[in-house]
This record gives C-alpha cells, sequence and structure tokens, in this order.
C-alpha cells in the first residue's frame, strides 16, 4: 500500500478516536475531576504503550538527550491541552468542544509556515482551508443558538478548548522539526512522561476515595486511556514523521463529523441535512488541500 493512502487511512482511524474521546471525557466528568480523568488516561495509556514497548522492542529507548523533546511534547502536547479541554468540557456540549478543535489547522498552519521549511502556506493550502472551515460552520448551524449564548456565558470555556488546539499545533510543528525515528520509543516517552507529571499531581493534590474506583463511570476513563490516548498517540507519531504537521492537523476537520456520528450511533441523536451538506464541502476542502494541481486547473 502507499504511504499516501495508508496515512489517510491512519488519518480516519485517529479523528474517529478522538471523535469519539469528546464523549467520553463528558461522560467522565459527571463523576470525576479532569486533573482524575487526565491522569487516569494517561496512567492506562502509558501501561499499554510500555507493554506493547517490551513486546517488540524488548526495552525502552529514551536517552538523556531526548528529554527536552519528551518533556516539551508532555507538557505543552499532551498535558496542559488534556485539562485545558476537559476543564472547558465541564461547561460546554462535547460536540461544540469538538468543533471548535477544528480551529487547530488554522494555528498549526501559521505556525509551520514560520518554523517548518516544507510547510510553507500557499494559496492552495489557504483556499482548502478556508472551504474546509466554510464546511463546518455549516455542520454546526443547529448548534448556533448554542454556539451564540456560549460566546457570552462561557466564553473562558470556549477559550480554553480553543487554547488546547493551539498547544497541539505547537507540539504538531515541534515534532516534525525534531522528530524521532521510532513512532512507539517517540508516544511511549511522550505519554510516560505525561503520565509520570500527573501520578505526582494525582499523589499529592487529589483526594481519591474508593467510591472514584468503584464508580462505572471509570470505564470512560480507562476507555480514554487505551484507545483514545495509548493507540492514537502510536498513530498520531506514525503520520506526523511522514507526513507534514499541518497535514495532521486535518483531522481536526474529521473529528466534529465523528462526533456527530457517534451521537447518532450511540444517543440516537438527530441528523439534519446540513451535516451531509458540511462533509461534502469539508471532503472538497481537503482535497483541494492535497492536490496542488487541482487548484492550477480551476485557475486555468
Amino acid at each position: 500500500m502507499k504511504p499516501y493512502t495508508m496515512n489517510w487511512i491512519l488519518l480516519m482511524i485517529l479523528s474517529a478516536v478522538w471523535g469519539g474521546a469528546f464523549t467520553l471525557n463528558k461522560q467522565a466528568l459527571e463523576t470525576f475531576t479532569p486533573e482524575f480523568i487526565v491522569a487516569g488516561r494517561l496512567i492506562v495509556g502509558s501501561i499499554v504503550l510500555l507493554i506493547l514497548v517490551f513486546i517488540i522492542h524488548k526495552r525502552i529507548v529514551i536517552t538523556i538527550k531526548q528529554w527536552p523533546y519528551f518533556l516539551f511534547m508532555s507538557l505543552v502536547g499532551i498535558v496542559a491541552p488534556f485539562l485545558l479541554i476537559a476543564y472547558g468540557q465541564k461547561n460546554i456540549d462535547s460536540s461544540l468542544a469538538g468543533i471548535l478543535m477544528s480551529t487547530m489547522p488554522i494555528s498549526t498552519l501559521i505556525l509551520s509556515h514560520f518554523f517548518l521549511d516544507d510547510e510553507r502556506m500557499t494559496k492552495t493550502k489557504l483556499v482548502g482551508f478556508i472551504i474546509a472551515f466554510f464546511g463546518i460552520i455549516i455542520l454546526i448551524i443547529p448548534e448556533k443558538n448554542l454556539l451564540a449564548e456560549n460566546s457570552f456565558n462561557n466564553l473562558s470555556s470556549e477559550l480554553m478548548v480553543i487554547g488546547g488546539a493551539i498547544l497541539y499545533s505547537f507540539a504538531a510543528v515541534y515534532g516534525k522539526k525534531f522528530k524521532i525515528t521510532d513512532p512507539l520509543n517517540a508516544s511511549s516517552g511522550t505519554i510516560l512522561f505525561s503520565a509520570i507529571i500527573m501520578f505526582l499531581y494525582l499523589y499529592f493534590f487529589e483526594n481519591i476515595d474508593q467510591t472514584y474506583v468503584n464508580n462505572n463511570n471509570i470505564f470512560s476513563v480507562i476507555f480514554l486511556g487505551i484507545f483514545c490516548t495509548a493507540i492514537a498517540t502510536i498513530i498520531y507519531f506514525q503520520i506526523l514523521q511522514t507526513s507534514g504537521a499541518t497535514f495532521v492537523s486535518i483531522m481536526n476537520y474529521l473529528i466534529p463529523i465523528w462526533s456527530i456520528f457517534f451521537g447518532v450511533i450511540f444517543f440516537s441523536e438527530n441528523i439534519f441535512w446540513n451535516y451531509i451538506i458540511g462533509l461534502i464541502i469539508v471532503i472538497i476542502g481537503i482535497q483541494i488541500f492535497q492536490n496542488n494541481n487541482l487548484l492550477n486547473k480551476m485557475e486555468k
């Protein structure tokens, strides 16, 4: 299979997994604090990753020279955005959180233009982003009253989620510029560093009683750790190191679509005409972004 095709398959899987993460996050927030959710998913995720590392490599390969990379990716690419998004979701719906995450490609495009030599902004990229973002706007038409209300009452929550998206952009660009060859080592090292940071926080500052562990919502945290943290992180690093940072950020246009899909399947939410039209426009925007020749033909 061609690398281009494989990257698209992995991108779709990653966007689906992270699209479902907002639903799991919201459910877990009914019982747990944002800190506990973030720590729990990171600890579970690190255990899964460590098992995979020992099965494949028999050992963890993390050198002292790589510590700055792991520390930056842990704090900026995982711990901080996880916490910001979790706190933001305390006051806004999971669908809105997914929609706000679609702002990441814009900040990634700008950062990549300044810090990555092979990720310069072009007319094709700009047109593709604008079209895809327009598709996202069409997707959220039924939520326009919610958005208008939240713009005044829950502005801080929205800014937290957007802040998380911006931090993801910084991590994506940094990960591309200072990449580590083995995605498994890169992902396991980053999650391990993040888990240690949050474990220390739980140990010293969080009061955990027996009802926390026995609550059914703990399964949401476990699922977040296995699928949305461990497996998703491996896929993320694989795409990041074989494609550009801007390509990785395209998934944030797809995450709201997957959120809608999971809502219909698991919560019997209504699907509206604008969902279909918005999906088509998003796909067109992504295709224009990926295919430089398409815009050239249109201009001719």
